[in-house]
């Protein structure tokens, strides 16, 4: 008889759990339909506003309580193939509390988590999958603890049993993994993921929407070549038709400007009263911070253009010349420009493939990225590599899009041994000193339209090889120490290019 009021019991609290998420599914459905009145907008439009409060004040648990149940669920799960060993068996005992503690946290998570939707701004398909797994852990922990209480010494339903626990962990699992990406972002897990792993598991990660550079600066409308790529790219993710928190909306001026919830969002030529600018500068930690923690974040100079642009008055239709420009504005918006970018900015490669890195690194090369963010390589040799074979050379050539500083310093390399580097057409760094090169190199370097730096200390280079360099504009910085090149051909080089250093050393 307890047994089965005990099991009415559960199997209530599971109807009600599966009653909750239908009534969000019904407010989903009068979305789609298109009806205005919903479940959320009768809470946010109560006559006081004090019940829709209560029910976010509630929902807020919903962050703490989660993790409870991720936590008990699993351990119960750990103990259970444990306890299956002798010398563990005693662990059996604990297995039907942490299934009943894991789900009633479960239970307490799904009811706030439902609460918690009511705020709305979420992707509605990842709520929905968040959702259904969540009920359905809920449903398989409540389950699988009738089935260890009551019925565990039957040899089947033991054998139900384990098997509901295996498709548990994998339900609770996902369930995370939803309500990381409803936070985070739908990358989140896999963005940092090592690409040889993403190949295998044929994961492709979107990459970030970058905002196009500016031809002409004169003729650019501030709000649509400057102000709204900002926005696109780092506010309308949260504020677009399918997700308007605080019921705002960035896709376009006139929506921006329409405001949200709370009213205007942005005050005309008073940017330190508009709302719009004051969360771009709250501290990172704060929670009304925009974009929130997590998120993409502006830049420096993309707030201060933000905070231009509203003391203008928030001109739609106007362009760059039509408008005033102080020096710090007028260099910021220079680095919108493509003349105003470096290389690295404007430059955009594909990643060159691991397993051909893997290759090269076998035969003695050092590879690394240049930087964290770039697909750019730096190119190196291991210490115990005293030359380059032509087979290994034809093998860098394989990744001469992607490659942009070489060091051969110090190897015995010959202007022959170096030919391949005619096709890369990325190099912004060269260091060939100690090495026997001589000017059919630097011929070849002179049709390098990137470098910018180049050293060639303690080589056979002549004053006939430094001619072909006149035309490199790119290159900032020569160093040609212990060379055949005499001061007469320095000075009619710096002279071509007064721009460059050169350091010739001491003697100079």
């Amino acid at each position: 008889m307890v047994r089965l009021l005990c099991t009415l019991v559960l199997l209530l609290m599971v109807f009600s759990v599966c009653q909750a998420g239908s009534e969000v599914s019904a407010s989903e459905t009068y979305v789609t339909s298109g009806m205005v009145q919903t479940v959320e907008v009768e809470l946010q439009d109560s006559e006081d506003g004090d019940s829709s409060d209560l029910v976010l004040f509630f929902g807020r648990f919903h962050p703490f309580l989660v993790h409870l149940p991720i936590g008990f669920l699993l351990f119960a799960i750990l103990l259970e193939f444990i306890s299956i060993f002798p010398r563990f068996e005693y662990l059996k005992s604990t297995v039907s509390f942490a299934l009943a503690v894991g789900g009633l946290s479960a239970l307490a998570a799904g009811i706030t988590g439902y609460l918690l939707s009511f705020g709305g701004g979420y992707d509605e398909e990842l709520l929905s999958y968040h959702k259904w797994l969540g009920t359905s852990v809920i449903i398989l922990s409540l389950v699988a603890f009738i089935l260890r209480t009551y019925y565990y010494d039957h040899p089947v339903f033991r054998k139900v049993f384990r098997v509901i626990l295996i498709f548990l962990a994998v339900i609770v699992m996902s369930a995370g993994h939803f309500g990381g990406s409803l936070t985070h972002g739908s990358d989140y897990l896999f963005r940092y993921m090592p690409q040889t792993l993403k190949t295998w598991m044929n994961v492709e990660i979107e990459a970030e929407e970058q905002i196009a550079l500016i031809e002409d600066l004169d003729t650019a409308r501030v709000y649509d070549h400057i102000i709204y790529p900002i926005i696109r790219t780092r506010c309308e993710s949260c504020h677009n038709n399918d997700r308007r928190e605080a019921d705002l909306m960035m896709t376009s001026f006139d929506q921006m400007m329409k405001g949200s919830e709370n009213g205007p969002v942005i005050q005309e030529h008073q940017a330190e009263e508009s709302e719009l600018f004051k969360r771009l500068v709250l501290p990172e930690r704060d929670e009304d911070r925009m974009p929130p923690r997590g998120r993409r974040q502006l830049t420096h100079d993309q707030i201060k253009l933000v905070a231009w642009w509203i003391e203008e008055g928030v001109p739609s239709t106007q362009t760059v010349s039509e408008l005033e420009l102080s020096d710090e504005i007028s260099d910021i918006l220079h680095k919108l420009t493509v003349d105003g970018q470096s290389f690295y900015e404007k430059t955009v490669v594909p990643k060159a493939e691991e397993s051909l890195l893997d290759t090269l690194r076998t035969h003695g090369f050092r590879i690394s990225p240049v930087a964290e963010d770039l697909n750019f390589l730096q190119v190196g040799l291991s210490r115990s590599v005293t030359a380059v074979s032509a087979e290994a050379m034809e093998l860098l050539r394989s990744a001469s899009e992607q490659i942009t500083w070489i060091d051969f310093s110090g190897l015995s390399v010959t202007d022959q041994d170096l030919s391949p580097l005619s096709d890369f057409k990325h190099l912004t760094r060269l260091n060939l000193s100690n090495t026997s090169i001589g000017d059919s190199t630097l011929l070849m370097a002179g049709t390098m339209e990137n470098l910018d730096y180049l050293n060639v200390y303690d080589t056979q280079i002549t004053d006939g090889g430094l001619q072909h360099l006149e035309e490199l504009e790119s290159l900032s910085s020569l160093f040609l120490w212990k060379t055949k090149v005499n001061h007469e051909a320095i000075e009619s080089l710096q002279e071509k290019l007064p721009n460059l250093y050169i350091n010739y050393g001491h003697e100079f």
